[in-house]
């Protein structure tokens, strides 16, 4: 989330590699219909949140509200009812934190506490299934906000972020209770996003070094202790959220770039195939996403760069 902006066009029609690319199509799978903004809104308009889909529900944690202070609330919304409630709340309030689901419940990671971009944490918490309040957990070697996180079968992986002094380019699993550096980014950003195939290989997808003029389009993949960048995205753009699907691979979805907040969702498989999703129907970044059954869900985030928040929810149902 930046203020400052710098003008840029953005195309309409065609994915862009940023300002002042040539457009790039890509092929487009067969999706039955576009996006549909869901009519229940969250409780609060927010961004910069941490999400995951537990159980068949989407939960939601922190983020920044419209005043730009710091939310330690959790809201869980159940696509099925259509209904959003509120679960227990966090220890301390936090944005721009990343969350994962594991086999034994949520886990929160990482994350600027307070209402500043300047206080990371190193701290870690964790949901257990059926528990009624977050605990501690290890928490990771050095702090970390703005970096992503996903739980590939066995382990959570955390990449890059903001560290104390600097960007982060390292890449940090949790085994058996602790956590270990097991890699470093190709190069080192934040606001980026994270998803896994579950197969033990970890996407790490866009991202920034700083202002939004200095977006980044690339792709890493996870695998083991190894770190490899498998391509580029069309467009660069950071404040994204990803996800995973069998038939598309890795996708991104909004963000922010000079021009505006982005409706740009593109996905990329382990061997660098890509492919598009038709586009948000409201742009957005600061956001997060699910995917419950056959449906992506993007949740809540700003319609405009820097600090600016919605309600809403939009879902797609995947090819």
């Amino acid at each position: 989330m930046r203020i400052a902006l710098v003008a840029c066009a953005v195309a309409a029609v065609l994915v862009t590699g940023g300002c002042g690319a040539a457009p790039t199509p890509l092929p487009s799978p067969a999706v039955a219909s576009s996006w549909t903004t869901l009519a229940a809104t969250a409780p609060t308009p927010l961004l910069e949140v941490a999400v995951a889909e537990r159980a068949g529900r989407i939960w939601v944690a922190g983020g920044l509200r419209t005043d730009g202070s710091a939310s330690d609330e959790v809201f869980v919304f159940d696509p099925a009812a259509g209904t959003w409630t509120s679960g227990p709340k966090l220890p301390e309030a936090v944005h721009h934190a990343s969350m994962v689901s594991t086999p034994k419940g949520l886990v929160l990671v990482g994350g600027y506490v307070g209402n500043t971009l300047t206080v990371a944490t190193a701290a870690v918490h964790r949901l257990d299934d059926g528990a009624t309040a977050w605990t501690d957990d290890a928490p990771l070697p050095d702090a970390r906000a703005a970096g992503g996180a996903a739980f590939d079968g066995t382990r959570i992986v955390y990449a890059g972020g903001v560290k104390p002094g600097g960007i982060a380019n390292e890449v940090f699993a949790f085994v058996d209770g602790a956590w270990a550096r097991i890699g470093r980014l190709p190069v080192a950003r934040e606001h980026l996003a994270a998803t896994s195939d579950a197969a033990a290989r970890t996407f790490v997808l866009g991202g920034r070094v700083g202002g939004l003029d200095r977006n980044l389009a690339i792709v890493d993949l996870v695998e083991g202790d190894s770190v490899k960048t498998i391509g580029q995205l069309p467009t660069k753009r950071g404040g994204v959220a990803a996800f995973w699907w069998p038939s598309l691979g890795a996708c991104l979805a909004g963000g922010e770039s000079p021009g505006g907040a982005n409706p740009q969702v593109e996905c990329i498989a382990a061997d660098g195939t890509l492919a598009r999703l038709p586009d948000l129907g409201v742009a957005r970044h600061g956001i997060g996403a699910a995917v419950v059954d056959e449906s992506v869900y993007i949740v809540l985030g700003g319609r405009t760069p820097g600090l600016s928040t919605s309600d809403i929810t939009e879902t797609l149902t995947l090819p």
